[in-house]
């Protein structure tokens, strides 16, 4: 684990699922990694209190659209709808990934009653009957560059009732180190080890957030650092 990288600009180059034709079997092992490492790094705790204060004072009963961009293998939207259950509200969640082989094993992970839906294809080219209450993501931004991120940030501020949340990763070399160490420790897939250190290094930080969200127009949006090493972006809109 020698060589420390320049953390003062975002790191160039694809991820290796994002440019990598694995075997289904290889893949769902390789996601099924991803998820040990977002358990351990407290990666949902953002989103769901970020849907806590979007939802609080709402009736016992009332319907909460959600919408999760790149959802993977569909483990935070699962976890989204036993909250919501929990919380008394009725949960109708989407996911939205253009990788056919998430959309068949979110359906083989999650029980059909749950009602999910997973949607494959562009995210700028789905047309919901009805526009979710919030739009969110988990360590999907960082994929993108950034006009896309500020193409991102004006399309959900259009789509989203209610509000939007961007959970994903703080730049910082301590946690490019952390996760490598824990990643080694682990014995996770190489792509896991590849991908995770290199999330990291294409994370934003908040003076980007910032300049990007004045790019795109968004007013009204908050930053909060999480543990560990979550920098989030997220907006309620008035009245909602």
């Amino acid at each position: 684990m020698s060589g420390w990288p320049d953390f003062s600009a975002r790191a160039s180059g694809p991820e290796w699922m994002d440019v990598r034709d694995y075997p289904l079997g290889e893949f769902e092992a390789i996601l099924a990694d991803l998820e040990a490492a977002n358990r351990l790094t407290f990666a949902a705790p953002p989103t769901l209190a970020f849907l806590r204060r979007l939802t609080k004072g709402w009736p016992e009963g009332a319907e909460l659209r959600v919408a999760d961009l790149g959802y993977g293998e569909g483990a935070m939207l699962r976890r989204i709808h036993r909250w919501a259950v929990a919380r008394g509200l009725r949960p109708k969640l989407t996911g939205i990934d253009m990788n056919p082989r998430c959309r068949a094993l979110a359906e083989a992970h999650t029980p059909a009653a749950m009602g999910i839906e997973w949607h494959e294809g562009d995210l700028f080219g789905w047309e919901p009957a009805v526009r979710p209450h919030a739009v969110i993501s988990s360590l999907f931004a960082h994929h993108l560059e950034t006009a896309e991120v500020v193409r991102l940030l004006r399309w959900q501020e259009g789509m989203a009732t209610d509000g939007w949340f961007v959970n994903d990763l703080h730049r910082h070399w301590f946690a490019w180190g952390g996760f490598r160490a824990m990643a080694w420790a682990m014995r996770w897939h190489p792509c896991v080890r590849h991908d995770g250190a290199l999330s990291v290094r294409r994370g934003f930080r908040a003076g980007e957030w910032r300049a990007m969200l004045e790019a795109a127009g968004v007013r009204g949006a908050e930053l909060r650092w999480h543990p560990l090493f979550r920098l989030c972006v997220g907006r309620l809109k008035a009245g909602a």
